[in-house]
């Protein structure tokens, strides 16, 4: 196994134990390649001294680092959650040392504690088969929509292993397109890397990236994703997430873009809301496209994603930190959740398993509830469960208390590979006909009218005639 690039955090007695522990015993899979510590004229050996703990994000993606031993003991605990939330929302392992005086009394062993993600949803993560990957991806030409954000980014980060002749990122933010472009200039590849700063609505500006890059894969990873911000701004969700997509798989299929794929959402099942509802009929007309074009086209659908931004575990950690009470909407709230590595991960994998027209629903395991969600957190964090103050603040608009992954059409899914389920994959003429007349009228229309009309047409339900099949 190749060592993986360590930090140590802290350079104390504890860390220089561990540190001439691991470096005597080869079986530990870690290269230390320096150390953290707030006392500035601490020192470890040969090890340079990077700077203090609260330079960590920074520090480990200027270094490459893909993992930290935490070796402060003595931290205090709100000090030590802090910490190990700005480690995992930068998804990096995280090894915890125990007590010093367990590590001295365990002469031949010791067991230090992961605190990660996908600890806090306790169930094993899906792998990514390279060899398959690279023989679908390498030498091709990739565009990433949404490719600073926290799906776009991490699909980056896994097609690079594939090396791809070249990656388009685009994105509409320029910092975070800038920090994704950064980040993956240093690692060792072949692959050219082009940040584009392009707004997916702009028919015109879409064309001419088409035009000049000729991209063979489309992963669409960008839209309006906040379920409450899009209840107050239906006339963005519909031109980004449906009239945006439009763009997109219209001008992918005029330049014979090999495939297009889509990343949608649970809350596109029986939608309840603005985001859900737009998200749904961009679903139908990727479908369509691909009934039309020699483009392969797909959806692929998922739940929550831990730690991508505007999502509950930041939250919870600032509450957490600032000592405010934890706000829930309801004690019976529950959502399917997976991590960002994870969702991107299957994202891949489906994208290698496309005939057309599917929509590929990611096996999330069980429901979570998020007040224990909360109660895995405080646990993470040393705290007693009993003493976290939580506010209940009642369901928001639309908001449901339970989600789910298939309509009533796809109840009985095929699961095509492991952890990837095939929904139905069908459209229909009076659907897109539905979709096309909403597109004509919605800047028009009052937002009560935009969103009265989206969620009927989202929810209506098939016709069994003239029905567009792959």
């Amino acid at each position: 196994m190749k060592p993986k690039k360590t930090l140590l955090i802290g350079a104390g007695e504890a860390g220089r134990y561990i540190y001439s522990y691991i470096t005597n015993n080869k079986q530990y899979p870690y290269d230390v390649v320096g150390f953290l510590d707030d006392n500035l004229d601490a020192k470890l050996e040969d090890k340079p001294h990077f700077g203090k703990l609260a330079g960590i994000t920074h520090i480990a993606k200027l270094h490459g680092i893909s993992c930290i031993i935490f070796a402060i003991p003595s931290l205090p605990t709100r000090d030590k959650q802090h910490f190990l939330l700005q480690c995992m929302e930068a998804n990096l392992e995280i090894n915890i040392l125990p007590e010093l005086t367990k590590i001295l009394t365990n002469e031949k062993k010791f067991t230090m504690t992961s605190a990660n993600y996908q600890h806090l949803i306790k169930r094993p993560e899906f792998q990514l088969k390279s060899d398959s990957v690279s023989e679908e991806i390498a030498g091709q030409i990739i565009l990433v929509t949404g490719a600073g954000g926290s799906i776009g980014s991490e699909i980056c980060r896994q097609i690079i292993k594939a090396q791809p002749e070249t990656i388009i990122l685009l994105g509409h933010g320029e910092g975070s397109i800038y920090e994704i472009h950064h980040e993956l200039q240093k690692i060792e590849s072949t692959t050219k890397l082009v940040p584009v700063i392009a707004d997916i609505k702009d028919e015109f500006r879409i064309t001419e990236i088409f035009d000049k890059y000729n991209p063979d894969i489309v992963y669409h990873a960008a839209a309006h994703k906040h379920v409450p911000l899009m209840e107050m701004s239906s006339y963005e969700a519909i031109t980004n997430n449906i009239v945006g997509t439009q763009n997109l798989v219209r001008i992918a299929t005029t330049f014979n873009t090999s495939k297009f794929v889509m990343i949608s959402t649970d809350k596109a099942v029986k939608p309840s809301t603005i985001m859900g509802a737009t998200k749904r009929l961009a679903e139908k007309v990727v479908q369509y496209y691909d009934t039309i074009s020699p483009t392969t086209c797909c959806v692929v659908r998922f739940g929550n994603v831990l730690g991508s931004r505007g999502s509950v575990i930041p939250l919870f950690h600032n509450q957490l930190y600032n000592n405010e009470p934890i706000t829930l909407t309801d004690p019976q709230m529950e959502r399917y959740f997976m991590t960002i590595p994870e969702a991107s991960k299957l994202v891949i994998q489906a994208s290698l398993l496309t005939k057309g027209a599917e929509i590929f629903v990611l096996d999330m395991g069980e429901p979570i509830k998020i007040i224990d969600l909360v109660y895995r957190l405080a646990d993470l964090a040393g705290l007693e469960r009993e003493h976290v103050d939580i506010n209940y603040i009642g369901i928001r608009a639309g908001e449901k208390v339970t989600e789910e992954l298939f309509t009533e059409t796809e109840k009985s899914p095929q699961q095509v590979y492991e952890k990837i389920f095939v929904g139905e994959n069908i459209v229909t003429v009076h659907e897109i006909n539905a979709i096309y007349e909403l597109l004509q009228s919605f800047r028009n229309d009052s937002e009560c009218e935009r969103r009265t009309e989206l969620l009927r047409i989202a929810n209506q339900q098939k016709e069994e005639n003239h029905v567009y099949a792959n």
